[in-house]
């Protein structure tokens, strides 16, 4: 929240009466209100985690990057960051460092196979809305000898067995496997 202005309380009080000069005074702080919370923004701007709708939309912009109506205001900032993480080259390592600090420890599957010059990534289903975001970056960082898979991860039997068959049966097969379950 900006500052809250008040021209009035650095008047003598002995001004305080007159009308013209609450009104004048009223007026001013409306504009420096305006005045600091532009002040404001433009900080918060300078940073992903903090950017206004403005700010996301001038670095969206600035990179290029095509805008669903539908998108929340963190998918959109996944979106910019994963865009400014895109520093080539990446060792597996990196890459790794790269999906813990974009997704979580242990909220994806990594595998490789050297020979096969393969990468397979399973993402898992709590980050589902930024799936696409992550199959974008990784398309633009991994070498192009490599072929890429990018997956969901499924909901395992393992998951499903504290339910009981009642409770499932109210839901669909395709929802049972693709959702996140409560």
């Amino acid at each position: 929240m900006p500052r809250e202005v008040d021209i009035l309380s650095y008047l003598p009080s002995v001004l305080h009466e007159i009308k013209e000069l609450v009104e004048i005074a009223n007026v001013e702080n409306k504009l420096l209100d305006a005045t600091w919370q532009a002040i404001e923004d433009s900080f918060n701007n300078r940073f992903i985690l903090s950017a206004t709708e403005e700010g996301l939309a001038r670095r969206e912009k600035m990179l290029k990057i095509k805008v669903p109506a539908t998108d929340s205001i963190e998918t959109r900032r996944f979106r910019l960051l994963t865009r400014y993480q895109e520093q080539a080259p990446y060792t597996y390592r990196v890459l790794k460092q790269l999906l813990d600090s974009l997704l979580g420890e242990g909220q994806y599957e990594l595998k490789r196979d050297v020979a096969n010059k393969t990468l397979t990534v399973k993402i898992e289903l709590t980050v589902k809305g930024q799936f696409d975001a992550v199959v974008i970056m990784l398309e633009r960082i991994t070498p192009q000898n490599i072929v890429l898979t990018v997956e969901l991860r499924y909901n395992q039997n393992s998951k499903l067995a504290k339910y009981t068959h009642t409770q499932l049966a109210a839901f669909k097969h395709r929802h049972l496997r693709e959702e996140v379950l409560n």
